[in-house]
């Protein structure tokens, strides 16, 4: 792995940071190779939400890992570079420059992890779903043209600031037992695979009742809810990015049935994984000549 402390981020060139003032958002993936260095920061803040595999922040000597659910926020003027992860080779993420409202900064008080760099991580599966669907509209409405546009970029931004920081309340007061952190880890790298709450439980030295109890108690779903959600969510990235059939997605993310797959896939996003493509890859549903900034 390239280390920073040798000096390599120091040669890699400026990434123009965009002018502040203005709300601009994305979404973006690349692999290993992507970098941005602003070794002066920027003049906004800048908020990016993981959506799979795994994205490196060096601030202030220290480097920080993203994952799957983990929302970093840089504020204005912390020098930084990230980069898509080595171990990933791939880096999927929303991301939004944007200069608060005098109302926001309140929720804008979470956890650092180094100056200038807030995060919070989301684990509830409904949560995360919520988030992810309001950064789509949050990218259809900035990216539009008609009277109110930016106010319904604002508002959509700021719902997802308001949703962040009730998380970072909820943790405050109640945080996950870190065996079910591990549980949801296994979760999030073997979707794929069908772990019973046997194995699982195995795993971090719990019974399977005592496991399954505590799961529940902690995150508001079952272990075989989560396990199937994120099964579907994979599957909702195969059918925007990929020209796989949806019997090739049903069994790269683990259903033996197609026919068990679609009607799940329904269930979870209230039409069918063909009607599902067809609006994701609609031009209104796609980001012209997206980026990363």
């Amino acid at each position: 792995m390239l280390d920073p402390a040798k000096g390599y981020i120091n040669t890699l060139p400026i990434t123009p940071a965009p002018p502040p003032g203005m709300l601009l958002a994305d979404h973006f993936g690349a692999s290993f190779g992507y970098h941005v260095r602003r070794p002066h920061g920027t003049r906004d803040w800048l908020i990016t939400y993981t959506l799979a595999g795994e994205g490196r922040y060096h601030l202030d000597g220290q480097s920080h890992l993203c994952r799957a659910g983990d929302i970093f926020i840089l504020e204005p003027g912390a020098p930084h570079d990230y980069a898509t992860g080595e171990a990933a080779a791939y880096w999927e993420f929303y991301w939004a420059h944007f200069t608060p409202r005098p109302h926001w900064v309140h929720w804008l008080h979470l956890p650092a992890l180094a100056p200038g760099l807030l995060a919070q991580r989301i684990s509830a599966p409904a949560l995360r779903q919520r988030i992810e669907q309001t950064f789509v509209r949050l990218l259809q409405d900035s990216q539009g043209i008609g009277i109110w546009q930016d106010e319904l970029s604002a508002n959509a931004l700021e719902e997802i600031l308001i949703l962040v920081a009730q998380q970072h309340e909820r943790t405050k007061s109640h945080p996950l037992d870190p065996r079910i952190e591990a549980v949801l880890s296994l979760l999030n790298q073997r979707f794929r695979e069908r772990l019973t709450v046997a194995e699982l439980a195995q795993m971090v030295a719990l019974s399977p009742s005592r496991l399954a109890h505590l799961f529940r108690e902690q995150v508001g779903s079952s272990l075989m809810e989560v396990a199937l959600n994120l099964r579907l969510r994979q599957a909702a990235r195969l059918l925007e990015f990929t020209s796989l059939s949806v019997g090739e997605i049903a069994r790269e993310v683990g259903f033996q049935s197609q026919f068990y797959f679609s009607r799940q896939f329904k269930i979870y996003y209230g039409r069918n994984p063909t009607d599902y493509r067809r609006q994701v890859q609609s031009p209104v549903a796609t980001s012209p000549n997206g980026g990363a900034r």
